[in-house]
């Protein structure tokens, strides 16, 4: 779990400011970070999935390392359920800066249109396709659920 918290912090720091700590790929008078990255589409395509009320949060072990708890899960298909009833899904995604990061992690900037700022998130490569770390999951939701109730939305 370490190096997960490790590479998340790193990749945070990489997309928001330089990290001075100490020196790694993509830190001033480093070479840039190198490695796979995780396509436009196939970010969305998590997201997609990690929104989508229809599959439960406890089946989305597929898209999300490590998976979501019990109480996790519940408390993410309520939201998702409420924000169904209340239009406010599928979400337009926007996804943008995707960036490669040390130990198969890569970061991205993601925001959806008019309701959720830029963020940043957390990729990692397992069992042959980018997952969304738990921590970017759950910070995603969060930003999600709260914008989705302070901010009215005009449907036609």
């Amino acid at each position: 779990m370490k190096p997960l918290l490790s590479a998340i912090s790193l990749v945070a720091a990489f997309l928001t400011t330089p990290a001075t700590a100490h020196a790694d790929c993509g830190d001033p008078g480093q070479p840039p970070c190198t490695g796979p990255v995780p396509t436009v589409d196939e970010v969305i395509a998590d997201l997609a999935e990690l929104t989508n009320p229809d599959i439960p949060a406890t089946n989305k072990t597929n898209i999300v390392s490590p998976g979501f708890s019990p109480e996790e899960a519940g408390t993410i298909d309520d939201h998702l359920r409420r924000m169904k009833a209340s239009r406010w899904l599928p979400l337009p995604f926007d996804v943008t800066n995707i960036q490669p990061a040390p130990n198969n992690f890569a970061g991205a900037t993601v925001s959806v249109p008019s309701s959720t700022p830029a963020v940043p998130i957390v990729l990692v490569y397992q069992g042959g396709h980018w997952l969304l770390t738990h921590h970017s999951a759950m910070s995603l939701m969060d930003t999600f659920w709260y914008n989705a109730n302070r901010r009215p939305r005009w449907i036609p």
